[in-house]
Order: C-alpha cells, then structure tokens, then sequence
C-alpha cells in the first residue's frame, strides 16, 4: 500500500475512532444527545444530514485534533484529544453529580448504575438474575454494537 493511501486509511479510521465516542458521549451523557449532534453536522440547517455534510464534520474534527497540521494524528495527538475530552466529562460529571459542591463525590452522590443494570437484567423481576438472564443481556449488547 503506498505512503498517501496509508495515511488516508489511518486518517480515516482516527476520525471514525474519535467522531464515534463524541457520537457516543452525547448519547451516554443525555444532555442534547444527538439532536444536538445533528444540528451541529447539519451545516445548512435544512433538517437532514448529507454525505457531504458528514464528511465535512468529521474533516473539521480531524483537523483540530491535527495540531501540527500533517495531515495525520500521532499518539500524542490522540493522547491530548483524549485526555481533553476526558477532562471536560469529568468536569461535567463533577457539575451533575457533587450536589454540596465540596469537589468530592461521596457514594450518596454517585449515579447508581448498578440498581438500573440489575433491573434490566432481571427481566422476570424475581430480584435475581439468573445465567439465562446475562446471556441474552450478553447477546443483546452484542448485536447492539
């Protein structure tokens, strides 16, 4: 494979890799989730995503995650992207979820997802899961990706 399709394959797969956790924090934080997201790619504003639209969307996020502006995205780059998307979650976590703004979550504060995963798993309500029960969660996640 020569050099500039190499780079536009990597190229490529970075930006799905980056676009799709932005894709997925929307949809994980519940906070405009991807209505927010649409409006945003939807550059013209005329209710519907093009192709182009999305390639457009997914070239400016390349480029800002390309700080040296190369044309491709070292480790480093990742790294800093990364970390900064992962800073600003938890910024926003923070906000949520500390209710007496001391800067520390106790366990009173913290989203109990564990209740939820349990109710979701015991689909008889019987207040057990049961093997036949986290397989079919296992073979649902599993299509669902």
């Amino acid at each position: 494979m020569n050099k500039v399709l190499k780079v536009i394959v990597i190229s490529s797969i970075a930006v799905g890799i980056v676009a799709g956790g932005a894709f997925a924090q929307e949809k994980q934080n519940g906070h405009g989730g991807m209505a927010m997201k649409f409006d945003k790619i939807d550059a013209n504003g005329d209710g519907f995503i093009t192709q182009q639209e999305m390639t457009q969307h997914h070239a400016e996020k390349f480029a800002k995650k390309d700080t040296n502006g190369d044309g491709v995205l070292s480790k480093d780059e990742m790294r800093a992207a990364m970390t900064e998307r992962m800073e600003k979650r938890l910024d926003h976590m923070f906000e949520r979820k500390d209710k007496d703004n001391d800067g520390m979550l106790a366990q009173s504060e913290m989203n109990h997802k564990g209740d939820r995963m349990f109710k979701k798993l015991d689909t008889d309500s019987d207040g057990k899961i049961s093997k036949e029960e986290a397989k079919k969660m296992r073979k649902h996640k599993k299509h669902a990706d």
